[in-house]
Protein backbone atom coordinates (compact mmCIF):
# COMPACT_ATOMS: atom_id res chain seq x y z
CA UNK A 1 0.00 0.00 0.00
CA UNK A 2 2.69 2.31 -0.64
CA UNK A 3 5.96 3.90 0.59
CA UNK A 4 6.27 6.16 3.90
CA UNK A 5 4.26 7.39 5.54
CA UNK A 6 2.27 4.39 5.24
CA UNK A 7 -0.89 4.10 6.43
CA UNK A 8 -3.40 1.63 8.00
CA UNK A 9 -5.78 0.47 5.16
CA UNK A 10 -8.47 -1.49 6.97
CA UNK A 11 -11.18 -1.04 4.74
CA UNK A 12 -8.97 -1.92 1.80
CA UNK A 13 -8.09 -5.08 3.67
CA UNK A 14 -11.49 -6.26 4.92
CA UNK A 15 -12.46 -5.70 1.06
CA UNK A 16 -9.34 -8.05 0.19
CA UNK A 17 -10.89 -10.91 2.88
CA UNK A 18 -14.21 -10.78 0.92
CA UNK A 19 -12.25 -11.17 -2.44
CA UNK A 20 -10.72 -14.10 -1.42
CA UNK A 21 -13.57 -16.05 0.41
CA UNK A 22 -15.41 -14.69 -2.93
CA UNK A 23 -13.05 -16.12 -5.50
CA UNK A 24 -10.47 -17.89 -3.72
CA UNK A 25 -7.87 -15.54 -5.04
CA UNK A 26 -4.57 -16.35 -2.11
CA UNK A 27 -2.69 -13.72 -3.70
CA UNK A 28 -5.35 -11.66 -1.68
CA UNK A 29 -5.32 -13.62 1.60
CA UNK A 30 -1.43 -13.02 1.35
CA UNK A 31 -1.19 -9.62 1.19
CA UNK A 32 -3.87 -9.41 4.11
CA UNK A 33 -1.31 -11.62 6.14
CA UNK A 34 1.62 -10.22 5.20
CA UNK A 35 0.36 -6.45 5.81
CA UNK A 36 -1.19 -7.64 9.28
CA UNK A 37 1.72 -9.71 10.30
CA UNK A 38 4.22 -6.66 9.71
CA UNK A 39 1.64 -4.24 11.58
CA UNK A 40 1.25 -6.45 14.74
CA UNK A 41 5.26 -6.85 15.26
CA UNK A 42 5.63 -3.54 14.11
CA UNK A 43 6.87 -0.12 16.38
CA UNK A 44 3.15 1.33 15.35
CA UNK A 45 1.85 -1.39 17.60
CA UNK A 46 1.90 -0.83 21.03
CA UNK A 47 3.77 -4.29 22.21
CA UNK A 48 3.35 -3.79 25.65
CA UNK A 49 -0.10 -2.09 26.37
CA UNK A 50 -1.96 -3.50 22.78
CA UNK A 51 -3.14 -0.69 19.98
CA UNK A 52 -1.97 0.80 17.20
CA UNK A 53 -0.62 4.73 16.70
CA UNK A 54 -1.83 6.48 13.89
CA UNK A 55 0.42 6.08 11.03
CA UNK A 56 4.08 4.68 10.04
CA UNK A 57 6.65 7.52 9.55
CA UNK A 58 8.80 5.08 7.75
CA UNK A 59 7.97 1.78 4.98
CA UNK A 60 8.55 -1.11 7.98
CA UNK A 61 5.58 -0.04 10.51
CA UNK A 62 8.59 0.40 12.87
CA UNK A 63 8.28 4.23 13.85
CA UNK A 64 5.48 5.38 14.65
CA UNK A 65 3.83 8.98 14.69
CA UNK A 66 3.09 7.63 18.61
CA UNK A 67 -0.70 9.44 18.52
CA UNK A 68 -3.38 6.44 18.96
CA UNK A 69 -6.62 7.38 17.49
CA UNK A 70 -9.91 5.53 18.45
CA UNK A 71 -11.04 5.11 14.89
CA UNK A 72 -8.13 3.34 13.75
CA UNK A 73 -8.31 0.45 16.74
CA UNK A 74 -12.06 0.17 16.16
CA UNK A 75 -11.11 -0.86 12.66
CA UNK A 76 -8.10 -2.93 13.04
CA UNK A 77 -9.67 -4.60 15.28
CA UNK A 78 -12.54 -5.64 13.06
CA UNK A 79 -9.67 -6.19 10.16
CA UNK A 80 -7.87 -8.59 12.41
CA UNK A 81 -11.21 -9.98 14.22
CA UNK A 82 -11.96 -11.30 10.83
CA UNK A 83 -8.82 -12.28 9.81
CA UNK A 84 -9.25 -14.79 12.69
CA UNK A 85 -11.98 -15.94 11.47
CA UNK A 86 -10.70 -16.77 7.97
CA UNK A 87 -7.70 -18.39 9.11
CA UNK A 88 -8.04 -19.58 12.94
CA UNK A 89 -4.39 -18.27 13.50
CA UNK A 90 -4.67 -17.28 17.15
CA UNK A 91 -2.31 -14.41 16.76
CA UNK A 92 -4.76 -12.37 14.95
CA UNK A 93 -7.55 -13.20 17.80
CA UNK A 94 -4.86 -12.22 20.41
CA UNK A 95 -3.81 -8.61 18.83
CA UNK A 96 -7.90 -8.24 18.56
CA UNK A 97 -7.84 -8.79 22.50
CA UNK A 98 -4.88 -6.47 22.87
CA UNK A 99 -6.64 -3.68 21.26
CA UNK A 100 -9.94 -4.18 22.46
CA UNK A 101 -8.46 -4.28 25.73
CA UNK A 102 -6.39 -1.18 25.32
CA UNK A 103 -9.27 0.50 24.49
CA UNK A 104 -11.12 -0.71 27.71
CA UNK A 105 -8.57 0.25 29.98
CA UNK A 106 -7.27 3.69 28.12
CA UNK A 107 -10.19 4.92 26.12
CA UNK A 108 -12.94 4.65 27.99
CA UNK A 109 -15.42 7.05 29.91
CA UNK A 110 -16.68 6.11 32.79
CA UNK A 111 -20.35 6.55 31.48
CA UNK A 112 -19.37 4.05 28.98
CA UNK A 113 -18.14 6.69 25.94
CA UNK A 114 -15.13 5.95 24.03
CA UNK A 115 -12.53 9.02 23.99
CA UNK A 116 -11.29 10.25 20.69
CA UNK A 117 -7.32 9.89 20.87
CA UNK A 118 -4.27 9.94 23.16
CA UNK A 119 -1.41 12.29 22.32
CA UNK A 120 2.00 10.95 20.72
CA UNK A 121 4.23 13.73 23.00
CA UNK A 122 4.72 12.95 26.92
CA UNK A 123 6.67 15.88 28.67
CA UNK A 124 6.85 17.89 25.32
CA UNK A 125 8.81 14.99 23.05
CA UNK A 126 6.89 12.70 20.45
CA UNK A 127 6.93 9.08 21.81
CA UNK A 128 9.07 9.25 25.37
CA UNK A 129 6.26 7.63 27.25
CA UNK A 130 6.78 4.84 24.97
CA UNK A 131 10.53 4.07 24.22
CA UNK A 132 13.59 2.43 26.04
CA UNK A 133 17.11 2.35 26.08
CA UNK A 134 18.74 -1.22 26.87
CA UNK A 135 20.08 0.00 30.45
CA UNK A 136 16.43 0.55 31.55
CA UNK A 137 15.40 -2.79 30.66
CA UNK A 138 18.31 -4.48 32.37
CA UNK A 139 17.66 -2.67 35.78
CA UNK A 140 14.08 -3.80 35.24
CA UNK A 141 14.63 -7.16 34.31
CA UNK A 142 18.17 -8.25 35.24
CA UNK A 143 20.75 -9.02 32.83
CA UNK A 144 19.30 -12.39 31.86
CA UNK A 145 16.22 -11.68 31.03
CA UNK A 146 17.32 -8.26 29.35
CA UNK A 147 19.76 -10.40 27.33
CA UNK A 148 16.91 -12.10 25.75
CA UNK A 149 13.87 -9.80 25.91
CA UNK A 150 16.55 -6.85 23.99
CA UNK A 151 17.05 -10.14 21.26
CA UNK A 152 13.56 -10.32 20.80
CA UNK A 153 12.37 -7.05 21.10
CA UNK A 154 14.88 -5.01 18.68
CA UNK A 155 16.78 -3.60 21.73
CA UNK A 156 20.23 -2.12 21.69
CA UNK A 157 22.59 0.32 23.02
CA UNK A 158 22.75 2.29 19.80
CA UNK A 159 19.05 2.16 19.62
CA UNK A 160 16.64 2.06 16.42
CA UNK A 161 14.78 6.04 17.01
CA UNK A 162 16.97 8.57 18.02
CA UNK A 163 19.46 6.70 20.60
CA UNK A 164 16.35 5.22 22.00
CA UNK A 165 14.42 1.80 21.49
CA UNK A 166 10.82 1.38 20.18
CA UNK A 167 9.82 -2.23 20.95
CA UNK A 168 9.43 -4.37 17.92
CA UNK A 169 9.47 -7.96 16.80
CA UNK A 170 12.06 -7.78 13.74
CA UNK A 171 11.08 -11.87 13.80
CA UNK A 172 8.07 -13.75 14.19
CA UNK A 173 7.75 -15.33 18.30
CA UNK A 174 8.29 -18.84 16.50
CA UNK A 175 11.58 -18.01 14.63
CA UNK A 176 12.54 -16.01 17.63
CA UNK A 177 12.33 -19.41 19.63
CA UNK A 178 14.06 -21.42 17.40
CA UNK A 179 17.06 -18.94 16.68
CA UNK A 180 17.40 -18.68 20.83
CA UNK A 181 17.13 -22.38 21.07
CA UNK A 182 13.89 -22.19 23.06
CA UNK A 183 10.56 -23.98 23.33
CA UNK A 184 8.11 -21.35 21.96
CA UNK A 185 5.41 -21.77 24.67
CA UNK A 186 7.96 -21.10 27.05
CA UNK A 187 9.61 -18.10 25.53
CA UNK A 188 5.70 -16.84 25.41
CA UNK A 189 5.43 -17.30 28.90
CA UNK A 190 8.16 -15.82 29.56
CA UNK A 191 7.99 -12.69 27.15
CA UNK A 192 4.57 -12.03 28.32
CA UNK A 193 5.87 -11.59 32.58
CA UNK A 194 8.40 -9.30 30.88
CA UNK A 195 6.26 -7.23 29.19
CA UNK A 196 3.89 -7.09 32.47
CA UNK A 197 6.61 -6.00 34.50
CA UNK A 198 7.72 -3.26 32.04
CA UNK A 199 4.49 -1.77 31.42
CA UNK A 200 4.23 -1.22 35.37
CA UNK A 201 6.85 0.49 35.33
CA UNK A 202 5.78 2.44 31.78
CA UNK A 203 2.10 3.27 33.79
CA UNK A 204 4.68 5.48 36.29
CA UNK A 205 5.67 7.93 33.73
CA UNK A 206 4.41 10.78 32.60
CA UNK A 207 1.60 10.12 30.00
CA UNK A 208 0.41 11.72 27.20
CA UNK A 209 -2.55 13.95 26.97
CA UNK A 210 -6.32 12.58 26.08
CA UNK A 211 -8.49 13.84 23.98
CA UNK A 212 -11.24 13.23 25.84
CA UNK A 213 -14.50 14.10 23.36
CA UNK A 214 -16.68 11.30 22.44
CA UNK A 215 -17.60 11.31 19.37
CA UNK A 216 -20.78 9.29 17.83
CA UNK A 217 -19.14 8.85 14.34
CA UNK A 218 -15.99 7.17 16.19
CA UNK A 219 -18.05 5.37 18.66
CA UNK A 220 -20.41 3.93 16.28
CA UNK A 221 -17.69 1.76 15.03
CA UNK A 222 -15.90 1.06 18.16
CA UNK A 223 -19.25 -0.60 19.31
CA UNK A 224 -19.36 -2.79 15.79
CA UNK A 225 -15.80 -4.00 16.93
CA UNK A 226 -16.93 -4.20 20.38
CA UNK A 227 -20.67 -6.24 19.21
CA UNK A 228 -18.71 -8.30 16.37
CA UNK A 229 -15.53 -9.68 18.49
CA UNK A 230 -17.78 -10.31 21.53
CA UNK A 231 -18.82 -13.94 20.46
CA UNK A 232 -16.10 -14.51 17.87
CA UNK A 233 -13.51 -14.67 21.05
CA UNK A 234 -16.32 -15.49 23.72
CA UNK A 235 -16.20 -12.18 25.75
CA UNK A 236 -19.59 -10.90 28.00
CA UNK A 237 -16.83 -7.81 29.02
CA UNK A 238 -16.94 -6.90 25.24
CA UNK A 239 -20.49 -6.87 24.71
CA UNK A 240 -21.17 -4.72 27.84
CA UNK A 241 -18.78 -2.54 26.60
CA UNK A 242 -20.80 -2.69 23.38
CA UNK A 243 -23.84 -1.90 25.34
CA UNK A 244 -22.72 0.92 27.70
CA UNK A 245 -21.47 3.04 24.81
CA UNK A 246 -25.08 2.45 22.31
CA UNK A 247 -26.61 3.89 25.75
CA UNK A 248 -24.57 6.64 26.22
CA UNK A 249 -24.51 7.63 22.70
CA UNK A 250 -28.35 7.45 22.94
CA UNK A 251 -28.80 8.66 26.24
CA UNK A 252 -26.31 11.49 26.21
CA UNK A 253 -25.98 13.21 22.55
CA UNK A 254 -29.58 13.33 21.50
CA UNK A 255 -32.08 16.12 21.24
CA UNK A 256 -35.32 16.05 22.20
CA UNK A 257 -36.40 15.20 18.59
CA UNK A 258 -34.12 12.11 18.49
CA UNK A 259 -31.49 13.46 16.22
CA UNK A 260 -28.23 13.03 17.11
CA UNK A 261 -25.70 14.69 18.42
CA UNK A 262 -21.99 15.19 16.97
CA UNK A 263 -19.65 15.87 20.17
CA UNK A 264 -19.80 15.58 23.53
CA UNK A 265 -17.19 16.61 26.18
CA UNK A 266 -16.75 18.22 29.75
CA UNK A 267 -20.57 16.82 30.33
CA UNK A 268 -22.22 18.42 27.26
CA UNK A 269 -23.54 17.27 23.68
CA UNK A 270 -23.00 19.52 21.11
CA UNK A 271 -23.31 20.48 17.10
CA UNK A 272 -25.53 18.80 14.78
CA UNK A 273 -24.70 15.05 14.18
CA UNK A 274 -23.36 14.25 10.23
CA UNK A 275 -24.09 11.66 7.84
CA UNK A 276 -21.08 9.55 9.44
CA UNK A 277 -23.11 9.75 12.92
CA UNK A 278 -25.99 8.38 11.66
CA UNK A 279 -24.10 5.69 9.85
CA UNK A 280 -21.59 4.55 11.77
CA UNK A 281 -24.65 4.74 14.66
CA UNK A 282 -26.86 2.38 12.89
CA UNK A 283 -24.22 -0.13 11.74
CA UNK A 284 -23.49 -0.74 15.47
CA UNK A 285 -26.62 -0.59 16.53
CA UNK A 286 -26.96 -3.42 14.42
CA UNK A 287 -24.05 -5.25 15.48
CA UNK A 288 -25.14 -5.07 19.32
CA UNK A 289 -29.08 -6.49 17.93
CA UNK A 290 -27.47 -9.09 16.29
CA UNK A 291 -24.90 -10.01 19.40
CA UNK A 292 -27.66 -10.02 21.98
CA UNK A 293 -31.25 -9.56 20.23
CA UNK A 294 -32.56 -6.66 22.18
CA UNK A 295 -35.14 -4.71 20.33
CA UNK A 296 -34.11 -1.56 21.89
CA UNK A 297 -30.77 -1.41 19.28
CA UNK A 298 -33.19 -2.56 15.86
CA UNK A 299 -36.12 0.15 17.25
CA UNK A 300 -33.32 2.47 17.88
CA UNK A 301 -31.14 1.56 14.60
CA UNK A 302 -34.49 2.26 12.68
CA UNK A 303 -35.41 5.94 14.43
CA UNK A 304 -31.96 7.10 13.28
CA UNK A 305 -32.52 5.34 9.59
CA UNK A 306 -35.70 7.26 9.10
CA UNK A 307 -33.94 10.51 10.42
CA UNK A 308 -31.02 9.67 8.19
CA UNK A 309 -33.02 9.80 4.65
CA UNK A 310 -35.14 12.36 5.69
CA UNK A 311 -32.55 14.73 6.60
CA UNK A 312 -29.48 13.76 4.25
CA UNK A 313 -30.75 11.30 1.48
CA UNK A 314 -30.76 13.17 -2.49
CA UNK A 315 -34.02 11.98 -3.57
CA UNK A 316 -33.09 13.20 -7.60
CA UNK A 317 -29.30 11.63 -7.58
CA UNK A 318 -29.22 9.19 -5.00
CA UNK A 319 -26.64 9.14 -2.24
CA UNK A 320 -26.49 11.21 0.94
CA UNK A 321 -25.02 14.94 1.92
CA UNK A 322 -22.44 15.24 4.37
CA UNK A 323 -24.87 17.75 6.30
CA UNK A 324 -28.45 17.26 6.93
CA UNK A 325 -31.45 19.84 6.11
CA UNK A 326 -31.28 21.47 9.19
CA UNK A 327 -27.71 22.10 9.07
CA UNK A 328 -26.59 26.03 9.50
CA UNK A 329 -26.50 27.42 6.29
CA UNK A 330 -23.65 26.31 3.73
CA UNK A 331 -22.71 27.27 0.36
CA UNK A 332 -23.11 24.44 -0.52
CA UNK A 333 -23.93 20.83 0.43
CA UNK A 334 -21.04 18.11 0.09
CA UNK A 335 -21.14 14.80 -0.61
CA UNK A 336 -18.74 12.25 1.27
CA UNK A 337 -17.98 10.01 -1.15
CA UNK A 338 -14.07 9.06 -0.45
CA UNK A 339 -12.71 6.68 2.33
CA UNK A 340 -9.93 8.33 4.10
CA UNK A 341 -8.51 7.45 7.41
CA UNK A 342 -12.52 6.72 7.59
CA UNK A 343 -15.57 4.76 5.91
CA UNK A 344 -16.96 7.45 3.74
CA UNK A 345 -20.12 9.17 5.35
CA UNK A 346 -22.01 7.30 1.75
CA UNK A 347 -20.13 3.74 2.24
CA UNK A 348 -21.27 3.39 5.67
CA UNK A 349 -25.00 4.25 4.87
CA UNK A 350 -24.83 2.00 2.58
CA UNK A 351 -23.45 -0.79 4.60
CA UNK A 352 -25.75 0.10 7.11
CA UNK A 353 -29.23 0.63 5.48
CA UNK A 354 -28.43 -2.89 3.76
CA UNK A 355 -27.39 -5.02 6.47
CA UNK A 356 -30.72 -3.90 8.52
CA UNK A 357 -32.94 -3.97 5.27
CA UNK A 358 -31.78 -7.93 5.54
CA UNK A 359 -32.55 -8.20 8.81
CA UNK A 360 -35.84 -5.91 9.24
CA UNK A 361 -37.24 -7.01 5.40
CA UNK A 362 -37.16 -3.46 4.42
CA UNK A 363 -36.73 -3.39 1.23
CA UNK A 364 -36.99 0.64 0.97
CA UNK A 365 -33.89 0.90 2.83
CA UNK A 366 -32.21 -1.71 0.99
CA UNK A 367 -33.53 0.56 -2.38
CA UNK A 368 -31.77 3.48 -1.36
CA UNK A 369 -28.58 1.48 -0.28
CA UNK A 370 -27.94 0.51 -3.87
CA UNK A 371 -28.92 4.18 -5.09
CA UNK A 372 -26.70 5.06 -3.02
CA UNK A 373 -23.81 2.65 -4.46
CA UNK A 374 -25.06 4.07 -7.86
CA UNK A 375 -24.21 7.04 -6.79
CA UNK A 376 -20.00 6.40 -5.92
CA UNK A 377 -19.91 3.60 -8.89
CA UNK A 378 -17.52 6.02 -10.40
CA UNK A 379 -15.07 6.16 -7.36
CA UNK A 380 -15.53 2.23 -6.91
CA UNK A 381 -14.72 1.99 -10.91
CA UNK A 382 -11.53 4.34 -11.00
CA UNK A 383 -10.41 4.91 -7.28
CA UNK A 384 -11.35 1.40 -5.60
CA UNK A 385 -8.35 2.51 -2.92
CA UNK A 386 -10.52 5.34 -1.86
CA UNK A 387 -13.72 2.98 -2.12
CA UNK A 388 -12.90 -0.09 -0.05
CA UNK A 389 -15.96 0.08 2.09
CA UNK A 390 -18.45 1.10 -0.42
CA UNK A 391 -17.06 -2.13 -2.19
CA UNK A 392 -17.50 -3.92 1.20
CA UNK A 393 -21.45 -2.87 0.88
CA UNK A 394 -21.43 -3.73 -2.72
CA UNK A 395 -20.03 -7.20 -2.09
CA UNK A 396 -22.79 -7.70 0.43
CA UNK A 397 -25.72 -6.46 -1.52
CA UNK A 398 -24.63 -8.60 -5.05
CA UNK A 399 -25.93 -11.50 -3.28
CA UNK A 400 -29.05 -12.20 -0.92
CA UNK A 401 -28.48 -12.13 2.03
CA UNK A 402 -28.46 -15.27 4.26
CA UNK A 403 -30.48 -15.00 7.63
CA UNK A 404 -29.52 -16.99 10.49
CA UNK A 405 -31.87 -16.91 13.72
CA UNK A 406 -30.70 -18.61 16.96
CA UNK A 407 -33.56 -19.43 19.34
CA UNK A 408 -32.81 -20.34 22.98
CA UNK A 409 -34.16 -23.39 24.62
CA UNK A 410 -34.00 -24.25 28.05
CA UNK A 411 -30.44 -24.07 28.47
CA UNK A 412 -28.83 -20.59 28.10
CA UNK A 413 -25.56 -22.02 28.52
CA UNK A 414 -26.00 -24.18 25.43
CA UNK A 415 -27.50 -20.96 23.45
CA UNK A 416 -24.48 -19.07 24.65
CA UNK A 417 -22.39 -22.13 23.32
CA UNK A 418 -24.29 -21.84 19.80
CA UNK A 419 -23.79 -18.14 19.42
CA UNK A 420 -20.16 -18.74 19.40
CA UNK A 421 -20.39 -21.41 17.27
CA UNK A 422 -22.47 -19.54 14.35
CA UNK A 423 -20.42 -16.24 15.03
CA UNK A 424 -16.98 -18.21 14.44
CA UNK A 425 -16.27 -18.35 11.25
CA UNK A 426 -16.11 -15.64 8.67
CA UNK A 427 -19.49 -15.35 6.73
CA UNK A 428 -20.15 -11.48 5.97
CA UNK A 429 -23.24 -12.64 3.76
CA UNK A 430 -25.28 -13.60 6.97
CA UNK A 431 -27.38 -11.25 9.30
CA UNK A 432 -28.45 -13.09 13.28
CA UNK A 433 -31.51 -12.53 15.19
CA UNK A 434 -30.44 -13.76 18.52
CA UNK A 435 -33.92 -14.49 20.65
CA UNK A 436 -32.47 -15.46 24.46
CA UNK A 437 -36.06 -15.58 25.29
CA UNK A 438 -39.11 -15.69 23.68
CA UNK A 439 -39.91 -12.80 20.76
CA UNK A 440 -42.43 -10.55 21.95
CA UNK A 441 -44.53 -10.00 19.69
CA UNK A 442 -43.50 -6.48 18.58
CA UNK A 443 -39.47 -7.81 18.13
CA UNK A 444 -41.02 -10.16 15.72
CA UNK A 445 -42.56 -7.77 13.51
CA UNK A 446 -39.59 -5.64 13.18
CA UNK A 447 -37.54 -8.78 12.75
CA UNK A 448 -39.80 -11.22 10.77
CA UNK A 449 -37.38 -13.78 11.01
CA UNK A 450 -38.08 -14.31 14.56
CA UNK A 451 -42.15 -14.56 13.62
CA UNK A 452 -43.29 -17.86 14.48
CA UNK A 453 -39.90 -19.39 15.33
CA UNK A 454 -39.33 -21.44 18.35
CA UNK A 455 -37.31 -24.10 20.05
CA UNK A 456 -37.38 -27.13 18.80
CA UNK A 457 -37.72 -29.86 21.87
CA UNK A 458 -36.56 -26.99 24.41
CA UNK A 459 -33.10 -27.25 22.78
CA UNK A 460 -31.32 -23.94 21.18
CA UNK A 461 -32.66 -23.98 17.25
CA UNK A 462 -30.75 -22.71 14.30
CA UNK A 463 -33.22 -21.27 11.11
CA UNK A 464 -30.88 -20.54 7.85
CA UNK A 465 -32.64 -18.60 6.04
CA UNK A 466 -32.75 -16.76 2.54
CA UNK A 467 -35.44 -13.89 2.13
CA UNK A 468 -37.02 -15.47 5.16
CA UNK A 469 -37.76 -18.77 3.52
CA UNK A 470 -36.22 -21.46 5.54
CA UNK A 471 -34.00 -24.64 5.83
CA UNK A 472 -35.13 -27.41 8.07
CA UNK A 473 -34.01 -26.07 11.53
CA UNK A 474 -30.83 -27.35 13.38
CA UNK A 475 -32.00 -28.62 16.63
CA UNK A 476 -29.49 -28.86 20.20
CA UNK A 477 -25.73 -27.92 20.10
CA UNK A 478 -24.16 -31.00 18.12
CA UNK A 479 -26.24 -30.32 14.78
CA UNK A 480 -25.40 -26.57 15.04
CA UNK A 481 -22.02 -27.05 15.70
CA UNK A 482 -21.69 -29.46 12.80
CA UNK A 483 -23.23 -27.09 10.40
CA UNK A 484 -21.14 -24.20 10.97
CA UNK A 485 -17.79 -26.02 11.22
CA UNK A 486 -16.08 -25.15 8.06
CA UNK A 487 -12.11 -25.37 7.05
CA UNK A 488 -10.03 -22.41 7.86
CA UNK A 489 -8.22 -21.16 5.06
CA UNK A 490 -4.40 -20.72 6.07
CA UNK A 491 -1.57 -19.39 3.40
CA UNK A 492 1.27 -20.62 5.26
Amino acid sequence: FGAAPKFPHAMDLRLLLRHFLRFGNADSLHAVRLTLDKMARGGIHDQLAGGFARYSTDDKWLVPHFEKMLYDNALLASTYLETFQVTGNQEYADVTRKTLDYVLDRMTSPEGGFYSAEDADSEGVEGKYYVWSLAEIRDILGSERAREFAAVYDVSERGNFEGTNILNLPASLDQAAEKLGRNPNDLRRDLAADRATLLIVREGRVPPEKDTKVLASWNGLMIAAFAEASHVLDSSRYLDAARASADFVLGRMRQSDGKLLHAYKDGRARFNGMLDDYANMIDGLVRVFEADGKARWIESALELSDILVEEFLDESTGGFYFTGKNHEALIARQKDVFDNATPSGNAMAATALSRLAAITGRDDLSEIARKCLGHVQAVMERAPMAAGQSLIALDFLLQPARECAVIAGMDQAEFQKAMQAVRKPFRPETVFAPASETPSEDLARIVPLLADRSAVNHKTTVYLCERFACQAPLVGLAEIEDAFSETRFDDR
